[in-house]
């Protein structure tokens, strides 16, 4: 029996590597929205970036958030569930704060968030749109993304330190050698100077 022979393409150095990071790609992909379709949250995985949570959340510390209905979220003085929200006047922004205070306005819940470290609660007084604020100082129950359900320590330095890193002069310089490696290597033909045979005098 005569054995099949593999496919050109696959023996193509440069094909296989595409391949192999699509697969990749593909995979952290996957288990991104599988991790988003388990926890019911947008934001499953969140790393801690300030101090204001401490000693129960440390800079560096990744949160698993959960999302839940904002009838569930217990909201206590002392111990309250740390929750995930939205800025109601930059709603780009993510806030981890424990929940001290929550209220129904109209089938809506609003809530009263505080940082460990602080003595007050936070008095959310703006909006960009009609009723994201309610009374003194609650925000609307939309802007709830979900609870912190769990912790892992130190991993979040990793993004932390790549995003302030890629904020720099020196990543724009690495970025820039890197693309003339790049480029050197897949054209090693620009290395080279193409001399014309000189011609000997009779």
């Amino acid at each position: 029996m005569k054995r099949l022979k593999s496919p050109r393409l696959w023996k193509n150095r440069r094909i296989r590597i595409v391949i192999s990071v699509l697969v990749v790609l593909t995979s952290i992909t996957v288990f991104w929205f599988c991790l988003r379709a388990a926890y019911r949250s947008e934001c499953p995985l969140l790393p801690i970036d300030t101090g204001c949570m401490r000693p129960t959340l440390n800079i560096g510390d990744v949160i698993i958030v959960q999302g839940t209905n904002a009838s569930e979220i217990k909201a206590e003085k002392t111990d309250g569930d740390i929750i995930v929200f939205r800025r109601p006047s930059n709603p780009d922004e993510l806030i981890v704060q424990r929940a001290t205070n929550k209220t129904l306005v109209d089938d809506a819940w609003y809530f009263r968030t505080q940082e460990d470290t602080a003595l007050w609660s936070t008095w959310w007084s703006e909006g960009l749109n009609a009723g994201d604020t309610w009374g003194d100082g609650y925000f609307h129950e939309k802007f709830l993304i979900g609870k912190v359900v769990g912790k892992i320590p130190y991993l979040g330095y990793v993004p932390l330190y790549v995003s302030a890193f890629l904020r720099t002069p020196e990543a724009m310089f690495l970025f820039i050698v890197l693309m003339c490696l790049i480029i050197l290597i897949k054209y090693p033909s620009l290395l080279k100077r193409k001399l014309k045979p000189q011609t000997k005098a009779l």
